[in-house]
């Protein structure tokens, strides 16, 4: 299997180089999960309750089992952009200014997560945060509302099991 490249795309409202050099160290702890047999090994064997993915033109499909949606995200297929899938994860992250609850969130092929969380939070905790908003670039959503199903949702799960990886080095 080839390995899954992670690249920093785009970074907008990275103002200062240690923003920046934070990125660089957060995009190592990605690519450090997305290689990780046992990230792989936790994904086929996980109890996802909510598989559903949404293709760019709206339909919503459940993907029927665990080694599809790894396929899926080792792919490295980001939606709504033109490039094919070539097992690399392009990240493209805008950090931002809000008063809202959440870390952030995505909107098409972009992450966004808010600065103030962005420069408070571990390498760890964020890489976590961009792992599971990149499970939405590819495709995968979860109920907004807090339903039981929700955190056992692709990307909800994923991002734990990222951080769970990411705990043991």
């Amino acid at each position: 299997m080839k390995p899954i490249k992670i690249t920093l795309k785009q970074l907008t409202g990275f103002t200062k180089g240690k923003h920046v050099e934070k990125a660089l160290r957060i995009q190592k702890l990605i690519e450090f999960v997305a290689n990780n047999p046992t990230f792989h090994e936790k994904i086929l064997n996980a109890d996802f309750r909510d598989k559903r993915f949404v293709k760019e033109n709206g339909e919503v499909l459940t993907i029927d089992n665990n080694q599809k949606i790894l396929d899926i995200i080792l792919a490295g297929k980001e939606q709504f952009v033109t490039e094919d899938a070539d097992a690399e994860w392009d990240l493209r992250i805008t950090l931002y200014r809000s008063v809202t609850f959440e870390v952030g969130h995505r909107s098409k092929e972009r992450i966004f997560t808010k600065k103030r969380k962005f420069k408070k939070f571990s390498d760890r905790y964020i890489a976590s945060h961009w792992i599971h908003e990149y499970m939405h670039v590819l495709g995968f959503t979860h109920d907004h509302d807090r339903t039981s199903r929700r955190p056992d949702s692709v990307p909800y799960l994923v991002g734990e099991i990222a951080e769970e990886i990411l705990k043991s080095i």
